[in-house]
């Protein structure tokens, strides 16, 4: 024969399962804002965003604060709220911090923002290489990775004669296998004379 739990009994049950879960989502609150605070140690890590990455910037429980952007040229957008946010040269744990900072101040009582990546811009390979062409970033990606990916050096490349055009300019010439490639760069491949 079953025992009945009496009324009292009962209610206090459901009334601790409830004390839990709002502690445990008050526990996962906190472990969320310490994570979006923290930055990644070594700055060799760091991804800086920049024109064609696109992100996805999510706002829990504010679907309309929540979207996907692609980075254009002017490294901004207008956000809902809080107006002109600058993208372009910040990591994607910047982008939320400050997000989440100008969302606080008068907005949304306490938001939890995450930023993801979801594509890198593309990198560009001209010049003596199989197939020139634009090709989907990968982080890690190395000179030596960057001409692989476009097929390998013609007969006629120059392999002395590489260089790297960065997304804001900056020229780099004669560049070794090793150089670190980004998004944007365009990677120039020189004819050899002989």
């Amino acid at each position: 024969m079953s025992k009945m739990k009496c009324p009292y009994h009962l209610k206090w049950e459901f009334n601790m399962k409830k004390i839990y879960l709002l502690l445990s989502v008050l526990v996962m609150s906190f472990m969320a804002n310490v994570t979006l605070a923290e930055e990644p140690k070594s700055d060799s890590n760091r991804y800086l965003l920049g024109m064609g990455d696109q992100i996805q910037i999510l706002v829990y429980n504010e679907a309309d604060l929540s979207m996907k952007i692609r980075i254009d040229e002017s490294g901004k957008i207008m956000y809902p709220l809080i107006g002109e946010l600058q993208l372009e040269g910040k990591t994607p744990t910047q982008v939320a911090n400050e997000i989440q900072a100008r969302l606080k101040d008068g907005y949304v009582n306490n938001p939890m923002v995450t930023v993801i990546m979801l594509e890198f811009g593309p990198i560009y390979v001209s010049g003596e290489v199989k197939t020139p062409g634009s090709y989907e970033y990968q982080p890690g990606f190395t000179l030596e990775k960057t001409i692989a990916v476009a097929g390998g050096f013609t007969d006629r490349a120059d392999r002395d004669d590489i260089n790297v055009r960065r997304a804001n300019g900056t020229l780099l010439e004669d560049v070794t296998e090793t150089e670190v490639i980004y998004p944007g760069d365009v990677v120039i491949v020189g004819q050899s004379f002989f």
